[in-house]
């Protein structure tokens, strides 16, 4: 059967954006379904064009997504079946959205195990099994949705077949191979779908898999894609002299948890083995603000984690959300401030976005505080909702003026001046770039336009104005 894979492009950008970093699940499926020899590509508009000519001619076509990305792909969807080509949607948003997905698909994969699903949806379509057999899957009988029941976890990542970027167009891009080596995560922060869609236990590949998968792609720069590379710290020592001893140690980057730096042994591991860079879910410097999102750290932490990754040689990106309750407008001129007198390398200053399948979406949703479902708008640069202790244009401003301030002309001079000609310079330099482009984009100054006509006044400390209406920028 011939198969076409497509992952659309986030709308939103950020100073990273420039390092073009795959999501695992569509290569994951594309090998599986090659190895039971179909005929698979995987299309990802950030690497190469969309060969639609290509793609109208497959048997089905399958589409990945996530809430920002959920409009594109929808488009696609109906611009597909209205040329009768079966689709089939899987990824976090769907998950929780099926209803909703199967207005525009023919069938919605929900949760994981994509890989094995979309082997027995092949199976359905050929007749050689019923659709209400494959577990997980939402499809549309008679007028009526139906929701087979969920698909069990994947109980060994050992048993996954390795993610073959070569069956994904443009893959010749990639500089920085991205590998998973978890799921899962304990912590359950309230505005997070980690937990949601992969649950609240960690799992593990063992350390001769992610090994044995080195060997095979021999990366020059690693990402690993973990949403904490450090959950078990004996496992990842293991892993990490693995690397060196079969001299796999090359440049490589991982989200962790500022927890991190506590222990010696790993931090010299993880710089022996080639570790430049920790993307670091820092959330606030607002420690009521990170007891509401149960992130369990404190500003001392993140202080603290800063200075010692820094006295290891290992640089931090600090990834923030903005516009929790117990923040106002002073948070986020805090939040800039603490950046640079930590000198945190490179930021991320996300908007709060409650998606769905969280708690924080599920409580805003009910007290009527989010006013705008545009999924497009939920890439974390744009609010959607009414925060308690400052208005949405006040939100929406601060964040962005906090970015022009992290990456101003003046520190990309410094830099320049003193000789420091590092990827720290080449980043700064992206990050106003980026800046300058999201502010002249015309859909964005009419949307912080709506906003400040919207919302002209501050709002009260502690309050929320009420209900809101669609912000309106078409």
């Amino acid at each position: 059967m011939k198969i076409r894979l497509i992952e659309p492009e986030p709308p939103g950008t950020h100073v990273w954006a420039k390092v073009l970093l795959p999501r695992l699940g569509l290569p994951i499926i594309a090998a599986a379904l090659k190895t039971h020899g179909h005929d698979v590509l995987v299309y990802n508009p950030t690497m190469a064009p969309i060969d639609w000519d290509d793609v109208i001619t497959s048997d089905l076509v399958g589409l990945s997504s996530t809430t920002s990305t959920a409009t594109t792909a929808y488009q696609f969807a109906d611009d597909l079946r209205a040329k009768g080509v079966p689709t089939v949607i899987g990824g976090s948003h769907v998950t929780f959205m099926a209803d909703e997905a199967l207005e525009h698909v023919d069938y919605v994969a929900r949760g994981e195990g994509g890989e094995q699903l979309m082997i027995e949806l092949i199976e359905a379509l050929a007749g050689d099994r019923g659709l209400e057999t494959v577990a997980g899957l939402s499809f549309t009988r008679d007028g009526r949705a139906v929701h087979n029941p969920p698909r069990a976890a994947c109980p060994d990542l050992d048993a996954l077949p390795f993610p073959d970027l070569r069956l994904v167009v443009g893959a010749d891009k990639i500089k920085t191979v991205p590998i998973m080596t978890s799921w899962g995560c304990p912590f359950d922060c309230t505005f997070c779908s980690v937990t949601a869609m992969f649950g609240k236990k960690y799992r593990f590949r063992s350390a001769e898999s992610v090994i044995a998968e080195l060997k095979d792609k021999r990366p020059q720069l690693i990402f690993f894609y973990d949403d904490n590379f450090a959950a078990n710290r004996k496992r990842l020592k293991r892993l990490l002299r693995m690397m060196i001893d079969e001299e796999l140690a090359v440049p490589w980057s991982a989200q962790v948890r500022t927890d991190v730096v506590r222990d010696q042994e790993l931090l010299e591991l993880m710089r022996d083995s080639g570790c430049h860079l920790v993307y670091l879910g820092l959330e606030s410097v607002n420690q009521e603000t990170l007891d509401n999102y149960e992130k369990a750290q404190t500003v001392d932490d993140i202080r603290r984690a800063i200075k010692v990754l820094h006295e290891y040689g290992i640089k931090s990106h600090g990834m923030f959300v903005l516009g929790a309750d117990t923040d106002d407008v002073q948070t986020v001129r805090d939040t800039v401030a603490f950046a640079r007198e930590n000198r945190i390398d490179t930021v991320m200053l996300n908007i709060l976005t409650p998606l769905p399948g969280t708690q924080q979406f599920e409580e805003m949703d009910a007290e009527g505080r989010i006013f705008d479902k545009r999924w497009e708008l939920y890439d974390a640069h744009h609010v959607v909702f009414e925060p308690r202790r400052m208005t949405p244009y006040e939100l929406q401003m601060e964040v962005l003026r906090g970015y022009m301030r992290f990456y101003s002309l003046r520190t990309w001079l410094r830099y320049v001046f003193t000789f420091q000609f590092t990827k720290r310079l080449l980043f700064h330099g992206w990050g106003m770039v980026i800046v300058r482009n999201w502010r002249r984009d015309e859909r964005n100054k009419a949307f912080i336009e709506a906003l400040r006509r919207m919302w002209p006044r501050p709002t009260p400390r502690g309050s929320v104005r009420g209900v809101a209406q669609r912000v309106d920028v078409d």
